[in-house]
C-alpha cells in the first residue's frame, strides 16, 4: 500500500490519477468559459456605457482619442 492511495493496485492508481486529469481538464474549460462570457458582458455595458455618455453630453471619445493620435501621427511623420 501507498501512501497517497490507499490499495496497492496499480490499476487503481491509474483509474484516480485519470479521475484528476479528468476534473481538472474540465475545471479549466468551465475557468476560460466563464471568463469569455465576463467579458463580451462587460464590453457590451461598456460600449452602451460609451455610447450613453456620448449622446448625453458634447463630448466624443473618438474624437478626442482616436482622431487626437492620428493627429499625432501625422505631426511626427509630415
Amino acid at each position: 500500500m501507498g501512501w497517497l492511495f490507499k490499495t496497492p493496485s496499480d490499476d487503481a492508481t491509474e483509474a484516480t490519477l485519470r479521475a484528476l486529469h479528468t476534473q481538472n481538464t474540465l475545471d479549466t474549460y468551465y475557468e476560460r468559459g466563464k471568463a469569455l462570457v465576463l467579458c463580451i458582458i462587460v464590453g457590451f455595458v461598456s460600449a452602451l456605457g460609451v455610447s450613453w455618455f456620448e449622446y448625453g453630453t458634447d463630448f466624443s471619445v473618438w474624437e478626442n482619442t482616436v482622431n487626437w493620435f492620428l493627429e499625432k501621427i501625422r505631426g511626427w511623420v509630415g
